[in-house]
């Protein structure tokens, strides 16, 4: 059996055509990449699809059942979700792990009482969703009842998902039934158990009911019968089912690094060593976090000023390049298709992925400090410790590419953050490229032959020599 499947970015369009064969092992028979036409996203889809199928017209194929389609999409700026919690340690970081899960990038988040500044922002930024969490079960009640008030009285037209106490569904539901609300379980009923995958799945819901409609998706919904889904959730299924499916790949991250943003995954087993106590919640098995400000691209003169620190003193010697590297930075954002032109560009391009990968990685990773206790010293960790992780997949255009990228010297660009933290990344690590750029385009197969997908994920990667 063929099965095509298509990722849409937000500037290319990506495809790959698969067979399945008897022995439950896929093989690439072709690929195709064509500019993502972002006005009419059906345009560039089906250009493609004929391009890979090497037809005029791939549709009756579709129709008559000659080749299976799986797609999903990031373009029209991907899955924008405001997130809002109680505690900003708790529920809040609760909130956005659900989303970042369900393919979502954090737009803006909140904790404690919503303010009337709050409530104008939110209208402003206008989210695909907001996910309204906060209190566990049985607990604190009046801010959350008082986020429901501002939240009724607001003009915010945005979907709502409720996944707060339980203790106030009801009061909520009466508050917001005038919105498009969408009431789930509690991601957090108790501290040390969170419940995720309701507000997840609400999420993917909303996304396949309502945002895919505009900008051609919904004529290739039409066209196909067969729904997107948010590419970041398909490569965080991807991670998981590679860690089930080879015992070698149990523990590891992949980092996916387009032009306006870097995603980060790790699939990693966190236990704490005698003397650590954590701080907040326990940390999922599978994480992803997304750096809106990181990319390649559209968000080079963030990446700029973000490091202008460490830039500066990179080229304290060279103020000529200095100049160069922030001028390249501006090209880039104004010309986001621009490729670098020479020696002194390519060097640039190198420094401003190596800027990514730090700052993503770090922002990824938990920490670790010493306090001090009435029994003793202990070391205080928060988020995921990393440490025993010993591969790393580079994913994305560039990454992809750059067959001599030194990650190793990025990935742990400095051992304590900027408050005295340990910062708690894999010294040690082999290190992999996704060079035919396959991992989206499999992830999508994988929602038909998940351990096929899986196993032919690992075998196409290619070790870097370090």
């Amino acid at each position: 059996m063929r099965t095509v499947s298509v990722d849409i970015g937000s500037t290319w369009t990506k495809a790959a055509l698969f067979e399945i064969s008897g022995n439950n092992t896929l093989r690439l028979l072709n690929q195709a990449v064509t500019p993502t036409t972002t006005r009419h996203l059906a345009d560039g889809f089906f250009a493609n699809l004929n391009q890979l199928l090497e037809v005029k017209d791939a549709r009756p194929l579709l129709r008559r059942g000659d080749v299976t389609l799986k797609y999903s999409s990031s373009a029209k700026g991907g899955l924008a979700v405001a997130a809002m919690g109680l505690v900003p340690s708790i529920t809040l970081e609760a909130a956005k792990v659900t989303a970042h899960s369900a393919g979502a990038k954090i737009t803006d988040y909140y904790s404690y009482k919503l303010t009337p500044q709050d409530i104008r922002q939110l209208e402003t930024a206008s989210p695909d969703i907001l996910l309204f969490a906060g209190g566990t079960d049985g607990g604190e009640t009046r801010y959350g009842l008082h986020n429901a008030r501002l939240l009724a009285a607001s003009g915010l037209e945005c979907a709502i998902v409720y996944a707060g106490n339980r203790d106030i569904q009801f009061e909520v539901e009466q508050l917001l039934a005038h919105k498009q609300l969408t009431v789930v379980d509690n991601i957090l009923p108790e501290l040390d158990s969170p419940n995720p995958l309701p507000a997840r799945q609400a999420i993917c819901d909303i996304f396949l009911s309502h945002i895919v409609k505009g900008k051609g998706l919904d004529v290739i919904v039409d066209e196909t019968g067969e729904a997107p889904m948010p590419t970041p959730w398909t490569v965080f299924e991807l991670v998981k089912l590679m860690s089930q499916h080879d015992d070698a790949w149990q523990s590891f991250m992949l980092i996916d690094m387009g032009g306006a943003t870097t995603d980060v995954y790790s699939a990693c087993t966190n236990t704490l060593p005698p003397d650590t106590v954590l701080h907040g919640l326990p940390e999922p098995f599978i994480k992803r976090t997304v750096e809106g400000d990181l990319g390649m691209r559209v968000s080079a003169a963030v990446v700029g000023e973000s490091a202008r620190a460490l830039i500066d003193t990179l080229f304290a010697s060279q103020p000529d390049l200095h100049t160069a590297f922030y001028r390249y930075l501006d090209k880039l954002v104004a010309c986001p298709g621009s490729l670098p032109a020479g020696p002194e560009e390519q060097r640039f391009d190198t420094l401003l992925a190596g800027l990514c990968v730090a700052y993503a990685s770090e922002r990824h990773a938990g920490t670790k400090k010493a306090v001090a206790t009435c029994v003793g010293t202990v070391d205080l960790q928060t988020g995921r410790d990393l440490t025993p992780v010993r591969k790393v997949v580079g994913s994305g255009g560039w990454l992809s590419r750059a067959a001599s990228f030194d990650i190793h010297r990025w990935l742990k660009y400095r051992d304590l953050d900027a408050r005295g933290n340990r910062i708690l990344l894999p010294a040690q690590f082999d290190y992999y490229r996704d060079e035919k750029g396959l991992i989206p385009l499999l992830a999508n197969a994988a929602r038909l032959y998940p351990q096929a997908a899986a196993l032919a994920s690992i075998h196409c990667l290619t070790p870097n020599p370090r």
